[in-house]
């Protein structure tokens, strides 16, 4: 009885090791998958933003640059919206959050985002574009309204499209020194938390709130408000 006894406890110990293995293989790879895709996005920003300041370069040189330059701000920040999805997606999926090249690589990410946010707030001011510019500031540390208010987000961009220009910072990544200048500026003191213009919303506001703040800012105002 004693000998079957052992060996039950030999099996099961052989597949409690197993299966703790197994996960740990599949975190590994989860990081490294994570890693990899931050480190392609930050290069393609960094590429796009470098384009973009060239091209603004060459058509300083020309007398009405702003439809050009509006073009190519707009394809960049749409590839950027969809490197922002996907960003949270892996996030949110994430099992090890305290890598130092996951931290670089998402540190370049965010420099990227808070670069185009200054750039389109530069470009509407001299180009008179009738967008509007949304930053949001964000946690993956225990923050369910995070969670919503970035599906609202998400279903705004979708509606509003290029009229609607949607920045998100992490607000817990404190090894950037732009993004703790930028909330002091701020003053955000919880998450999330929503900049419009002068207009600050702190906690989960709500999809027709935003909606109606976003409409309302605009000098003409898009179809999609006529259907509010």
């Amino acid at each position: 009885m004693r000998t079957i006894s052992k060996s039950k406890y030999i099996i099961a110990l052989i597949i409690a090791t197993a299966v703790f293995v197994i996960g740990l293989l599949i975190g590994i790879l989860v990081t490294e998958e994570r890693t990899k895709f931050l480190e392609v996005s930050a290069r393609e920003q960094k590429i796009d933003f470098d384009s973009l300041q060239l091209q603004d370069l060459y058509l300083n040189t020309l007398t009405d640059k702003c439809p050009a330059i509006n073009k190519a701000l707009e394809s960049n920040l749409n590839n950027l919206e969809q490197t922002r999805i996907k960003l949270e997606n892996y996030l949110s999926q994430s099992l090890i959050d305290d890598d130092k090249e996951f931290s670089l690589t998402k540190r370049e990410y965010m420099l990227a985002e808070m670069r185009y946010w200054l750039w389109a707030s530069q470009t509407k001011e001299i180009c008179n574009v009738d967008t509007i510019s949304l930053l949001y500031f964000y946690s993956n540390n225990d923050c369910e309204d995070c969670v919503s208010q970035g599906l609202i987000l998400t279903y705004l961009k979708d509606r509003f499209k290029r009229n609607l220009l949607i920045f998100s910072l992490d607000s817990d990544f404190i090894e950037e020194t732009m993004l703790r200048i930028i909330k002091e500026d701020y003053n955000i003191t919880k998450v999330p938390t929503i900049i419009i213009g002068n207009e600050k919303f702190e906690g989960l506001t709500k999809k027709e709130e935003l909606e109606k703040v976003i409409c309302s800012s605009y000098n003409k105002k898009p179809s999609e408000c006529n259907e509010l």
